[in-house]
Protein backbone atom coordinates (compact mmCIF):
# COMPACT_ATOMS: atom_id res chain seq x y z
CA UNK A 1 0.00 0.00 0.00
CA UNK A 2 2.67 2.41 0.75
CA UNK A 3 4.09 1.61 -2.22
CA UNK A 4 0.94 2.47 -4.29
CA UNK A 5 0.88 5.34 -2.48
CA UNK A 6 4.18 6.52 -3.25
CA UNK A 7 3.87 6.17 -6.85
CA UNK A 8 0.53 8.04 -7.08
CA UNK A 9 2.46 10.84 -5.36
CA UNK A 10 5.31 11.19 -7.88
CA UNK A 11 2.57 10.70 -10.85
CA UNK A 12 0.51 13.94 -9.16
CA UNK A 13 3.45 15.74 -9.11
CA UNK A 14 4.81 15.13 -12.75
CA UNK A 15 1.09 15.83 -14.04
CA UNK A 16 1.02 19.19 -12.07
CA UNK A 17 4.40 20.10 -13.82
CA UNK A 18 3.13 19.27 -17.28
CA UNK A 19 0.26 21.55 -16.44
CA UNK A 20 2.00 24.43 -16.06
CA UNK A 21 4.40 26.41 -17.93
CA UNK A 22 7.24 24.45 -17.66
CA UNK A 23 9.07 21.06 -18.04
CA UNK A 24 8.93 18.12 -16.27
CA UNK A 25 11.00 14.80 -16.22
CA UNK A 26 9.14 11.62 -16.62
CA UNK A 27 6.86 10.29 -13.75
CA UNK A 28 6.69 6.29 -12.31
CA UNK A 29 7.44 3.48 -14.43
CA UNK A 30 3.66 1.77 -15.69
CA UNK A 31 5.26 -1.96 -14.77
CA UNK A 32 8.44 -2.79 -14.98
CA UNK A 33 10.11 -6.63 -15.42
CA UNK A 34 10.22 -8.31 -12.05
CA UNK A 35 14.24 -9.17 -12.10
CA UNK A 36 16.33 -7.42 -10.81
CA UNK A 37 20.11 -6.27 -11.50
CA UNK A 38 22.09 -3.89 -9.59
CA UNK A 39 24.11 -2.12 -10.94
CA UNK A 40 25.97 1.45 -10.30
CA UNK A 41 25.62 4.52 -12.29
CA UNK A 42 26.84 7.84 -12.44
CA UNK A 43 26.18 10.48 -9.40
CA UNK A 44 22.98 11.30 -9.35
CA UNK A 45 21.43 14.78 -9.11
CA UNK A 46 18.30 13.83 -6.35
CA UNK A 47 19.29 11.52 -3.99
CA UNK A 48 16.87 9.65 -1.94
CA UNK A 49 17.27 7.75 1.36
CA UNK A 50 18.89 4.68 2.08
CA UNK A 51 16.41 1.88 0.95
CA UNK A 52 13.95 4.12 -1.07
CA UNK A 53 14.53 2.43 -4.80
CA UNK A 54 12.36 1.85 -7.58
CA UNK A 55 12.91 -0.80 -10.68
CA UNK A 56 13.15 0.67 -13.63
CA UNK A 57 13.72 -1.21 -17.39
CA UNK A 58 17.18 -0.23 -19.51
CA UNK A 59 17.52 -1.45 -22.72
CA UNK A 60 20.60 -3.47 -23.83
CA UNK A 61 22.35 -5.04 -27.01
CA UNK A 62 21.98 -9.07 -27.78
CA UNK A 63 23.11 -9.44 -30.96
CA UNK A 64 21.22 -7.47 -33.16
CA UNK A 65 17.98 -6.38 -31.38
CA UNK A 66 17.84 -5.18 -27.99
CA UNK A 67 16.68 -6.93 -24.37
CA UNK A 68 15.40 -5.26 -21.00
CA UNK A 69 16.92 -5.85 -17.67
CA UNK A 70 15.99 -3.62 -14.51
CA UNK A 71 18.00 -1.57 -12.50
CA UNK A 72 16.84 0.01 -8.91
CA UNK A 73 17.41 3.15 -8.68
CA UNK A 74 16.11 6.31 -6.33
CA UNK A 75 12.86 6.74 -5.91
CA UNK A 76 12.40 10.18 -6.91
CA UNK A 77 10.54 12.87 -9.17
CA UNK A 78 13.47 12.95 -11.74
CA UNK A 79 12.74 8.68 -12.27
CA UNK A 80 13.29 9.09 -15.65
CA UNK A 81 16.97 11.02 -15.34
CA UNK A 82 17.97 8.11 -13.50
CA UNK A 83 16.81 5.37 -15.48
CA UNK A 84 19.56 7.26 -18.64
CA UNK A 85 21.88 7.43 -15.74
CA UNK A 86 21.80 3.26 -15.22
CA UNK A 87 21.57 2.97 -19.23
CA UNK A 88 24.81 4.86 -19.82
CA UNK A 89 26.53 2.86 -16.74
CA UNK A 90 26.33 -0.26 -19.13
CA UNK A 91 25.17 -3.84 -18.43
CA UNK A 92 26.66 -5.72 -14.94
CA UNK A 93 29.35 -8.18 -15.17
CA UNK A 94 26.74 -10.85 -14.77
CA UNK A 95 25.12 -9.75 -17.96
CA UNK A 96 27.81 -9.37 -19.92
CA UNK A 97 29.23 -12.88 -19.52
CA UNK A 98 25.43 -13.44 -20.19
CA UNK A 99 25.64 -11.62 -23.77
CA UNK A 100 23.91 -8.21 -23.07
CA UNK A 101 26.59 -5.74 -24.65
CA UNK A 102 25.21 -2.01 -25.50
CA UNK A 103 25.83 0.36 -28.26
CA UNK A 104 25.99 3.58 -26.44
CA UNK A 105 29.87 5.05 -25.90
CA UNK A 106 31.23 4.35 -22.39
CA UNK A 107 32.29 8.55 -22.85
CA UNK A 108 29.29 9.35 -22.82
CA UNK A 109 27.75 11.54 -20.48
CA UNK A 110 23.88 12.50 -19.50
CA UNK A 111 23.22 16.07 -19.24
CA UNK A 112 19.54 16.71 -18.50
CA UNK A 113 15.90 15.30 -19.29
CA UNK A 114 12.91 17.31 -19.04
CA UNK A 115 9.29 16.95 -21.10
CA UNK A 116 7.41 19.38 -21.99
CA UNK A 117 3.73 19.85 -22.21
CA UNK A 118 2.65 18.10 -24.88
CA UNK A 119 4.64 14.96 -23.55
CA UNK A 120 7.90 15.32 -25.59
CA UNK A 121 11.20 14.18 -23.58
CA UNK A 122 14.18 16.10 -24.86
CA UNK A 123 16.91 14.00 -23.74
CA UNK A 124 20.40 15.97 -23.53
CA UNK A 125 23.66 13.99 -23.59
CA UNK A 126 26.91 14.70 -24.21
CA UNK A 127 28.41 14.83 -28.02
CA UNK A 128 30.61 11.58 -27.55
CA UNK A 129 27.03 9.94 -28.02
CA UNK A 130 27.26 10.17 -31.51
CA UNK A 131 30.54 8.91 -32.05
CA UNK A 132 31.76 5.91 -33.92
CA UNK A 133 29.95 3.23 -35.23
CA UNK A 134 28.18 1.91 -38.19
CA UNK A 135 24.10 2.60 -39.35
CA UNK A 136 23.36 -0.59 -37.31
CA UNK A 137 25.13 0.45 -34.19
CA UNK A 138 23.85 4.23 -34.15
CA UNK A 139 20.04 2.98 -34.40
CA UNK A 140 20.89 0.36 -31.44
CA UNK A 141 22.00 3.63 -29.34
CA UNK A 142 19.57 5.51 -30.23
CA UNK A 143 16.72 2.91 -29.64
CA UNK A 144 18.27 1.80 -26.44
CA UNK A 145 17.85 5.55 -24.92
CA UNK A 146 14.09 6.02 -26.88
CA UNK A 147 13.18 2.74 -25.05
CA UNK A 148 14.83 3.41 -21.84
CA UNK A 149 12.83 7.08 -21.81
CA UNK A 150 9.58 5.55 -23.32
CA UNK A 151 8.64 3.15 -20.78
CA UNK A 152 6.83 5.95 -18.58
CA UNK A 153 3.43 7.08 -18.94
CA UNK A 154 4.37 10.90 -19.23
CA UNK A 155 6.72 10.42 -22.45
CA UNK A 156 4.62 10.58 -26.08
CA UNK A 157 7.43 11.02 -28.00
CA UNK A 158 11.75 11.84 -27.39
CA UNK A 159 13.90 14.15 -29.11
CA UNK A 160 17.51 14.31 -28.94
CA UNK A 161 20.20 17.27 -27.53
CA UNK A 162 23.69 16.91 -28.03
CA UNK A 163 25.21 19.52 -25.78
CA UNK A 164 22.28 21.58 -25.30
CA UNK A 165 21.77 21.44 -29.09
CA UNK A 166 18.75 20.14 -30.29
CA UNK A 167 19.56 17.31 -33.13
CA UNK A 168 17.97 16.89 -36.23
CA UNK A 169 20.66 15.01 -38.20
CA UNK A 170 22.53 12.56 -36.53
CA UNK A 171 26.08 11.47 -37.17
CA UNK A 172 27.95 11.18 -39.97
CA UNK A 173 25.45 8.95 -41.04
CA UNK A 174 22.66 11.34 -41.96
CA UNK A 175 20.57 9.59 -39.68
CA UNK A 176 17.00 12.76 -39.60
CA UNK A 177 16.12 13.01 -36.45
CA UNK A 178 13.83 16.05 -37.03
CA UNK A 179 10.68 14.63 -35.04
CA UNK A 180 10.45 12.62 -32.48
CA UNK A 181 10.62 8.90 -32.10
CA UNK A 182 9.42 6.45 -29.54
CA UNK A 183 10.57 2.70 -29.37
CA UNK A 184 8.25 1.72 -32.35
CA UNK A 185 10.01 3.82 -34.11
CA UNK A 186 12.75 1.25 -34.43
CA UNK A 187 11.29 -2.14 -34.86
CA UNK A 188 14.05 -3.46 -36.85
CA UNK A 189 15.91 -3.89 -33.89
CA UNK A 190 13.36 -4.38 -31.00
CA UNK A 191 11.47 -7.26 -32.61
CA UNK A 192 12.77 -10.62 -33.78
CA UNK A 193 16.29 -11.38 -34.26
CA UNK A 194 17.25 -9.72 -37.54
CA UNK A 195 19.33 -11.58 -39.84
CA UNK A 196 22.99 -12.54 -39.39
CA UNK A 197 24.93 -9.19 -40.51
CA UNK A 198 28.21 -10.48 -41.49
CA UNK A 199 29.16 -9.18 -45.01
CA UNK A 200 32.82 -10.40 -44.90
CA UNK A 201 34.49 -13.03 -44.48
CA UNK A 202 31.76 -14.56 -42.46
CA UNK A 203 27.81 -13.80 -43.92
CA UNK A 204 26.67 -16.65 -42.27
CA UNK A 205 26.92 -17.48 -37.93
CA UNK A 206 27.40 -21.48 -39.20
CA UNK A 207 30.44 -19.77 -41.93
CA UNK A 208 31.53 -17.92 -38.39
CA UNK A 209 31.63 -21.40 -36.14
CA UNK A 210 33.27 -23.29 -38.57
CA UNK A 211 36.09 -20.87 -38.65
CA UNK A 212 36.21 -20.82 -34.79
CA UNK A 213 36.50 -24.29 -34.54
CA UNK A 214 40.39 -24.11 -36.66
CA UNK A 215 43.43 -23.16 -36.15
CA UNK A 216 43.58 -19.99 -38.70
CA UNK A 217 44.37 -16.48 -36.75
CA UNK A 218 43.91 -14.54 -39.46
CA UNK A 219 40.53 -13.02 -39.01
CA UNK A 220 41.11 -12.90 -34.97
CA UNK A 221 42.61 -9.59 -35.53
CA UNK A 222 40.47 -7.00 -35.93
CA UNK A 223 42.72 -3.93 -37.69
CA UNK A 224 43.90 -7.75 -40.29
CA UNK A 225 39.94 -8.43 -41.05
CA UNK A 226 39.76 -4.87 -41.95
CA UNK A 227 42.91 -4.65 -44.18
CA UNK A 228 41.98 -8.14 -45.85
CA UNK A 229 38.36 -6.72 -46.98
CA UNK A 230 39.73 -3.29 -48.02
CA UNK A 231 41.70 -5.56 -50.50
CA UNK A 232 39.89 -8.23 -51.38
CA UNK A 233 36.35 -7.10 -51.20
CA UNK A 234 36.87 -3.35 -51.81
CA UNK A 235 39.76 -4.18 -54.51
CA UNK A 236 42.21 -1.75 -53.26
CA UNK A 237 45.69 -1.79 -53.60
CA UNK A 238 47.37 -1.98 -50.33
CA UNK A 239 45.49 0.50 -48.38
CA UNK A 240 46.98 2.51 -45.27
CA UNK A 241 45.01 1.50 -42.18
CA UNK A 242 45.18 4.12 -39.56
CA UNK A 243 44.53 3.76 -35.58
CA UNK A 244 41.48 1.89 -34.56
CA UNK A 245 39.02 3.02 -32.12
CA UNK A 246 36.66 0.72 -30.17
CA UNK A 247 33.09 1.84 -30.51
CA UNK A 248 31.25 -0.96 -28.20
CA UNK A 249 32.03 -4.44 -26.74
CA UNK A 250 33.47 -6.46 -29.66
CA UNK A 251 32.85 -3.40 -31.59
CA UNK A 252 36.22 -1.55 -33.86
CA UNK A 253 36.25 1.17 -36.35
CA UNK A 254 39.48 0.80 -38.66
CA UNK A 255 39.92 4.06 -40.63
CA UNK A 256 41.07 3.01 -44.36
CA UNK A 257 42.45 5.34 -47.04
CA UNK A 258 44.54 5.21 -50.28
CA UNK A 259 48.31 4.53 -50.48
CA UNK A 260 49.09 5.51 -54.31
CA UNK A 261 48.18 8.05 -56.42
CA UNK A 262 48.47 8.22 -60.39
CA UNK A 263 51.33 5.67 -61.34
CA UNK A 264 51.33 4.06 -57.69
CA UNK A 265 53.15 7.18 -56.57
CA UNK A 266 53.05 7.19 -53.34
CA UNK A 267 50.86 9.64 -51.57
CA UNK A 268 53.86 12.00 -49.51
CA UNK A 269 50.42 12.33 -46.68
CA UNK A 270 47.50 9.72 -47.03
CA UNK A 271 44.18 10.06 -45.53
CA UNK A 272 41.90 8.13 -43.90
CA UNK A 273 38.89 8.19 -46.74
CA UNK A 274 36.19 5.76 -44.85
CA UNK A 275 35.65 3.21 -41.56
CA UNK A 276 36.03 -0.16 -41.49
CA UNK A 277 33.34 -1.63 -38.61
CA UNK A 278 34.23 -5.04 -37.32
CA UNK A 279 32.38 -7.00 -34.85
CA UNK A 280 32.67 -10.18 -32.87
CA UNK A 281 29.59 -12.07 -32.53
CA UNK A 282 28.42 -14.43 -29.94
CA UNK A 283 30.41 -16.75 -27.72
CA UNK A 284 33.68 -16.11 -29.27
CA UNK A 285 33.88 -12.43 -27.93
CA UNK A 286 37.00 -12.80 -26.00
CA UNK A 287 39.23 -14.05 -28.32
CA UNK A 288 36.96 -15.35 -31.69
CA UNK A 289 37.01 -13.99 -35.20
CA UNK A 290 35.85 -10.38 -36.53
CA UNK A 291 33.45 -10.23 -39.03
CA UNK A 292 32.64 -6.85 -41.39
CA UNK A 293 29.39 -5.51 -41.37
CA UNK A 294 29.58 -2.29 -42.82
CA UNK A 295 31.85 0.29 -43.95
CA UNK A 296 31.35 3.96 -43.69
CA UNK A 297 32.44 6.50 -46.40
CA UNK A 298 33.30 9.52 -45.55
CA UNK A 299 32.33 11.18 -48.67
CA UNK A 300 29.06 8.97 -48.80
CA UNK A 301 25.99 8.61 -46.97
CA UNK A 302 23.99 6.45 -47.31
CA UNK A 303 20.11 6.74 -47.16
CA UNK A 304 18.70 3.62 -48.50
CA UNK A 305 18.48 0.82 -48.79
CA UNK A 306 18.96 0.75 -44.89
CA UNK A 307 21.23 -2.02 -43.04
CA UNK A 308 19.73 -5.63 -43.70
CA UNK A 309 17.05 -4.17 -45.63
CA UNK A 310 15.32 -6.40 -48.33
CA UNK A 311 15.83 -5.29 -52.09
CA UNK A 312 14.64 -6.35 -55.37
CA UNK A 313 15.76 -5.44 -58.56
CA UNK A 314 15.91 -2.58 -59.43
CA UNK A 315 17.58 -1.32 -56.45
CA UNK A 316 16.47 1.83 -55.51
CA UNK A 317 19.36 3.93 -53.94
CA UNK A 318 19.16 7.33 -52.09
CA UNK A 319 21.71 9.55 -49.77
CA UNK A 320 24.58 12.18 -50.31
CA UNK A 321 27.97 11.86 -51.84
CA UNK A 322 31.09 14.63 -53.05
CA UNK A 323 32.85 12.75 -55.57
CA UNK A 324 35.26 13.13 -58.42
CA UNK A 325 32.80 14.54 -61.08
CA UNK A 326 30.39 13.75 -58.69
CA UNK A 327 30.04 9.61 -59.44
CA UNK A 328 29.67 7.10 -57.34
CA UNK A 329 30.41 3.12 -58.63
CA UNK A 330 27.84 0.96 -57.17
CA UNK A 331 27.86 -2.77 -57.41
CA UNK A 332 25.14 -5.11 -56.00
CA UNK A 333 26.70 -8.38 -54.36
CA UNK A 334 25.54 -11.78 -53.12
CA UNK A 335 27.35 -13.17 -50.22
CA UNK A 336 30.52 -14.91 -51.55
CA UNK A 337 31.68 -12.58 -53.96
CA UNK A 338 34.48 -10.70 -54.42
CA UNK A 339 36.25 -6.99 -55.86
CA UNK A 340 35.24 -7.51 -59.43
CA UNK A 341 32.05 -9.64 -59.18
CA UNK A 342 28.68 -8.53 -59.09
CA UNK A 343 24.76 -9.15 -59.65
CA UNK A 344 24.49 -5.81 -61.41
CA UNK A 345 26.24 -2.50 -61.40
CA UNK A 346 25.80 1.25 -62.44
CA UNK A 347 26.10 4.41 -60.56
CA UNK A 348 24.38 7.49 -59.01
CA UNK A 349 25.77 11.26 -59.12
CA UNK A 350 25.95 13.31 -56.12
CA UNK A 351 28.29 16.45 -55.76
CA UNK A 352 31.86 17.17 -57.06
CA UNK A 353 32.15 19.92 -54.55
CA UNK A 354 30.45 19.43 -51.78
CA UNK A 355 28.09 17.08 -50.50
CA UNK A 356 24.39 16.81 -52.56
CA UNK A 357 21.79 14.29 -52.77
CA UNK A 358 21.73 11.65 -55.30
CA UNK A 359 18.94 9.02 -56.32
CA UNK A 360 18.88 5.79 -58.68
CA UNK A 361 18.24 2.83 -59.35
CA UNK A 362 20.47 -0.45 -60.21
CA UNK A 363 18.81 -3.38 -61.30
CA UNK A 364 20.56 -6.85 -61.29
CA UNK A 365 20.22 -10.23 -61.92
CA UNK A 366 18.24 -12.91 -59.34
CA UNK A 367 20.14 -13.58 -56.80
CA UNK A 368 21.37 -17.55 -55.59
CA UNK A 369 21.90 -16.32 -52.00
CA UNK A 370 19.16 -15.02 -49.45
CA UNK A 371 21.77 -12.18 -48.17
CA UNK A 372 24.74 -9.74 -50.15
CA UNK A 373 25.92 -6.15 -49.84
CA UNK A 374 25.41 -2.78 -51.65
CA UNK A 375 28.97 -1.69 -52.58
CA UNK A 376 29.47 2.14 -53.25
CA UNK A 377 33.13 3.19 -54.58
CA UNK A 378 34.70 6.40 -55.75
CA UNK A 379 37.24 6.13 -57.85
CA UNK A 380 40.68 7.92 -57.91
CA UNK A 381 40.44 11.44 -59.37
CA UNK A 382 44.18 10.62 -60.39
CA UNK A 383 44.22 7.89 -62.88
CA UNK A 384 40.32 6.85 -62.89
CA UNK A 385 41.37 3.51 -61.86
CA UNK A 386 42.24 3.76 -57.59
CA UNK A 387 39.98 3.55 -55.39
CA UNK A 388 39.52 6.62 -52.63
CA UNK A 389 36.52 5.34 -50.74
CA UNK A 390 34.15 2.92 -50.02
CA UNK A 391 30.85 2.55 -48.59
CA UNK A 392 29.08 -0.52 -47.84
CA UNK A 393 25.47 -1.93 -46.62
CA UNK A 394 24.35 -5.32 -45.57
CA UNK A 395 20.97 -6.49 -47.38
CA UNK A 396 18.67 -9.37 -48.11
CA UNK A 397 16.94 -10.43 -51.05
Amino acid sequence: MRRLLAILTVLGLAAAACGSDGATDAGPVPGAPSTTSDSSSPAPTTTAPAGTTTDVAVWFVRGETLESTTRAVPKVARIGAEAVKALLAGPTAAEARGGLTTAVPKETRFNDLVIDGNGIAKVDLSRDFESGGGSLGLTLRLAQVTCTVGQFPTVKGVRFALAGELVSVFSGNGIILDKPVTCDSYRQVTGAPAAFAGIWPFATRAELDAYAAGADRTYRDAVTTAREFAIRYIGMDNPVDFPSRTTGPGMVEVPIGPRYAEGKTPLPNPQATFGVIVRQFGAQDASGPWTVVEAVAFDITVTSPKPLEVIKSPAHLTGQARAFEGNVNVQIREDGMLAGQSLGKGFVTGGGDIKRPYTGDIAFRAPTKPGGAIVYVELSAADGIGIRQAAVVKVRF
